[in-house]
């Protein structure tokens, strides 16, 4: 990560929204607590609690009750009308959180086990929960963990990742619940979003690449990221299985979505072609440096020593090797041209056997690279075109990925 994450304000709609919140036995419950005020007084969702006697043993179910003024839910088989509670919280509910989810929640619905009413709740819900994972680094990391983690992915369970820091036992690493803002703005993907990629592998590449010329200089661009970044939040909301490969940048990616950094032309190439297999769309929306020095030096190259030219080769064509490894997959590329900016792209559209092409003119005031807006044309296989006006990165993101999938048999299933 470069420098300080840039912090978005939540434009998000969760009113009226139907969120069961399922607490089990982690301090960062104490989290819970707030992220339940929020919910409910902020943002206007319907929230009902249930928590585990783990739960219980870290805090009262008086404090979430006075956030909610509902009574937190925590036996199966206490109060009136029991013999259908967990059916009928399961039906009634738009998601479930699971917030703090322990290793031992997404054990036992991995494996099945409905011991409780939270438990079994989920299991009546399927995969219409999700879980905000929080536990010590060993659990997490704990290849048993790993193996339920991804079981239930495969299922369609969602999950927040844990952030790394420290830990309550005083250790550091990969466990901490994940901040309130993330987990807010993954309830309103999940819950907003029309699910156009349901079901699907989709890939997108973003920012610059760096080619190092010695361990202190490299050759770059202007890109900042943000149409990438756009375009994996977007794909997020629309419900596909979102591996995002961004070069460095200082924008802090979507909850929901993988992420892999890299550096290089290269080094993206490897990771995309690692991840081509069963892919179904790549946004090609990187800037991928068009040149790369032609030899690299392992110390610094000093000023005394007179360098008077770099020898330049070009860098790796990615998408067309991405293709010979996946010629099933839909490919949107982007092009960035000044001059004769609309033949440019269709040529590359062709050359490079994609099946869209997206291009913008960053001569345009507001458009392009460091802008927080875009105005984009996009040309596809079949001699289609679209123009779409100056507006939002994230809102030519969404026009961008509709039109695709629209319009593609990778999205015919939709």
């Amino acid at each position: 990560m470069l420098g300080k994450i840039r912090k978005k304000s939540l434009i998000v709609n969760l009113k009226n929204k139907k969120i069961l919140l399922g607490l089990t036995g982690g301090i960062a419950i104490y989290k819970s607590a707030f992220l339940l005020r929020r919910l409910v007084h902020d943002e206007g969702a319907e929230v009902r609690v249930v928590m585990t006697k783990s739960a219980q043993q870290f805090m009262t179910p008086l404090i979430f009750e006075t956030f909610t003024g509902k009574p937190v839910l925590t036996d199966m088989f206490s109060g009136g009308m029991v013999s259908t509670r967990h059916i009928d919280l399961a039906n009634d509910s738009d998601i479930i959180l699971v917030c703090p989810a322990t290793a031992n929640i997404v054990a036992k619905v991995a494996n099945g086990i409905a011991d409780d009413l939270l438990s079994t709740i989920i299991i009546a819900a399927g995969n219409k929960t999700t879980f905000a994972l929080a536990m010590n680094v060993n659990m997490y990391e704990n290849p048993i963990t790993q193996e339920n983690i991804r079981r239930l992915k495969k299922l369609g369970y969602g999950f927040i990742e844990p952030e790394e820091g420290d830990l309550a036992c005083n250790n550091k690493g990969k466990g901490r619940l994940a901040d309130e803002r993330i987990i807010i703005e993954y309830l309103d993907a999940r819950l907003n979003g029309e699910h156009l990629l349901k079901g699907k592998k989709v890939i997108i590449t973003a920012g610059p690449t760096r080619e190092y010329i010695d361990p202190i200089r490299f050759i770059s661009n202007r890109s900042t990221g943000k149409m990438g970044f756009a375009l994996a939040e977007e794909a997020v909301k629309e419900d596909g299985d979102v591996l995002l490969i961004t070069g460095p940048t200082m924008l802090e990616p979507p909850s929901g979505a993988e992420v892999i950094r890299v550096e290089s032309a290269k080094e993206m190439g490897k990771v995309l072609n690692e991840n081509a297999n069963n892919t179904d769309f790549l946004f090609m929306s990187a800037a991928v440096e068009d040149f790369c020095p032609a030899n690299y030096s392992v110390n610094k190259i000093k000023k005394s020593e007179s360098l008077k030219k770099i020898p330049l080769v070009l860098s790796p064509d990615l998408i067309s090797s991405f293709r010979t490894k996946n010629p099933e997959a839909c490919i949107v590329g982007f092009s960035v041209e000044i001059e004769e900016g609309k033949n440019r792209s269709i040529q590359k559209l062709k050359s490079k056997n994609m099946d869209f092409a997206v291009w913008n003119d960053p001569s345009k005031e507001g458009v392009g690279f460091e802008s927080d807006t875009n105005e984009v044309a996009m040309f596809s296989a079949n001699g289609d075109e679209w123009y779409f006006k100056k507006d939002t990165k994230r809102k030519i993101a969404e026009m961008i990925i509709r039109t695709v999938v629209g319009n593609s048999s990778s999205g015919s299933s939709q």
